[in-house]
């Protein structure tokens, strides 16, 4: 290992012989080279039949609740699984921002303890939606990222203090894969009496979360990125202890107790997480959610951290090697998948983009940077691949 990169030892608990058996999996994989899984994973056969699924019974039965409803609940469970939780803790939504929304307007911003502590490595979505809730009293204060975009954990302890009601974190700051300590910074929101929610999209999949054990009180991922799946599902957990606690202004038909009494005249709340939900389930997209989290689920959260952290070290000296821009955490115990490579400097980023997808490579651009995030079904060669031709176009905008 170069020198200036930490990483873990690696135990090769995923052989390269099953890596290549799941790369069967996904047939993208045969003709391009995918490491754009920050943004969108590469598409699985199990997800696609299961798509097909609900459409040949779309075809064939026409309405089917019972059936809809079943997959639905399954996907929770699937998903409940991976976190460590009880179904009952979990509902299902269209997005992070419907979800977090649901929680935020759930929440009491008329006692003294109002303030809500985000960070600017949020994805933007959930500081807008916390910044909308100043209407209804709260108090939004922010912990800046320092000029290596990381956090430090003293940060934390500065910010948060006894009239913050809930601190809202991400895992993994979106833009250069640096990941936080949850298990720490759970331990200081709880020490001055604040919720702790947490933003999993970028790293659910490739980092172990037991929301128990590391005492997350309210959890959120979408799936379309480590998971596998498709835009238009996400989940929600909410440990079983603040559930009644909670009466959420964003709701709908299906965050009643029972959806199917058709009642109109009060609120009848679900007594478990469901009554974090709002309308209709995303039916489809719960079919494709739960193909894909059966697929981590089988392999195993600790077996794919491990081959993502050995693809991410690699990037990193990778990247040392080719004088590339680095501006992601050389302690890949500090970061997730996500390399980022500053770019702007010599061209835009999106333009990069699309021009290694002329080249077969599918990365994923923002802002200034063109980002790398393998998952396990990457290979070396691949990595090497991806930086040589991201130089070789650098190189070509200097002439």
């Amino acid at each position: 290992m170069r020198e200036g990169i930490i990483a873990p030892e690696y135990k090769a608990l995923i052989s390269e012989e099953e890596v290549d058996r799941w790369r069967e999996e996904f047939p993208i994989l045969k003709n391009v080279i995918h490491v754009a899984n920050c943004s969108q994973s590469a598409q699985s056969k199990r997800v696609r039949a299961a798509i097909n699924k609900y459409l040949d019974n779309w075809l064939t039965v026409g309405m089917d609740w019972d059936q809809w409803m079943s997959e639905v609940y399954l996907a929770k469970v699937e998903f409940a699984k991976l976190i460590n939780a009880d179904p009952s803790e979990i509902a299902i939504s269209t997005s992070v921002s419907e979800a977090i929304s649901s929680i935020a307007n759930s929440l009491d911003y008329t006692s003294k303890r109002k303030k809500i502590v985000v960070t600017d490595a949020e994805f933007p979505t959930v500081n807008y939606i916390w910044l909308a809730n100043q209407r209804n009293g709260a108090k939004v204060d922010f912990i800046p990222v320092n000029e290596n975009h990381q956090i430090e954990l003293s940060e934390y302890e500065r910010v948060i203090d006894e009239n913050t009601l809930i601190t809202s974190v991400t895992q993994v700051y979106y833009l250069n894969g640096f990941k936080q300590d949850l298990t720490a910074i759970a331990e200081i929101a709880h020490k001055k009496g604040s919720l702790l929610l947490v933003d999993s999209y970028q790293s659910l999949g490739t980092e172990p979360i037991d929301v128990k054990k590391m005492k997350i009180d309210i959890l959120t991922s979408g799936n379309l990125k480590y998971l596998f799946g498709i835009p238009g599902v996400a989940f929600l957990y909410v440990n079983k202890d603040l559930i009644e606690q909670m009466k959420p202004t964003i709701t709908g038909w299906f965050g009643q107790e029972n959806p199917f009494l058709f009642q109109s005249r009060y609120n009848d709340w679900a007594s478990d997480a469901r009554r974090f939900e709002t309308g209709t389930p995303p039916v489809l997209a719960s079919y494709a959610a739960r193909a894909g989290l059966e697929i981590i689920n089988e392999i195993g959260v600790e077996r794919i951290k491990d081959r993502v952290d050995m693809l991410s070290a690699y990037t990193l000296e990778g990247c040392i090697k080719r004088n590339l821009d680095l501006v992601s955490p050389l302690d890949v115990n500090k970061k997730g998948g996500t390399t980022a490579i500053k770019v702007s400097h010599i061209m835009n980023s999106h333009e990069l983009e699309q021009e290694l997808r002329t080249k077969n490579i599918i990365t994923a651009a923002r802002g200034e940077y063109i980002r790398v995030a393998p998952h396990f079904y990457n290979k070396k060669e691949e990595i090497d691949k991806v930086l040589d031709s991201i130089k070789e176009i650098l190189n070509s905008q200097r002439v």
